[in-house]
């Protein structure tokens, strides 16, 4: 475990420095509030509700992402998996990437790993969803 890991997500302000990260949320309120927790701990961030829409955004800012992050369950039209696939897929360098879900059955979990995705299970607590994208970086 890296030194940083041990210390509280309050303390590590500039943890992210220097990632760009997609943000796959359509629900609006989540998407707001976890861009700016993302956007204090030093991340560039794309949030979009929609991968079609993050690609878009990433083309006109010229951005390359090295994250993405999507709920499972993005929406009707397209699963977060789905488009968090696409958008790695797209880039021109290695993306990592997180599915969000409040989903637990062990089919997902496993459509996850397969698509080479890491897993958080909601609710997800600030800490350790800061522990996934540093504890890799």
């Amino acid at each position: 475990m890296k030194a940083s890991q041990c210390q509280p997500a309050a303390t590590r302000k500039g943890a992210l420095q220097g990632e760009v990260i997609v943000l796959l949320e359509d629900d609006e309120l989540i998407r707001r509030a976890t861009e700016r927790l993302l956007r204090r701990f030093g991340a560039e961030v794309v949030a979009a509700a929609s991968g079609g829409e993050a690609l878009q955004a990433l083309s006109a800012r010229k951005l390359t992402p090295s994250w993405v992050l999507a709920d499972y369950w993005l929406g009707r039209q397209e699963s977060g998996l789905g488009a968090a696939t696409t958008i790695r897929n797209a880039a021109v360098a290695p993306v990592r990437g997180l599915i969000i879900t409040g989903d637990i059955s062990r089919e997902v979990a496993d459509d996850v790993a397969s698509a080479g995705f890491g897993l958080l299970r909601k609710p997800v607590n600030v800490d350790d969803f800061l522990d996934a994208l540093v504890g890799t970086s």
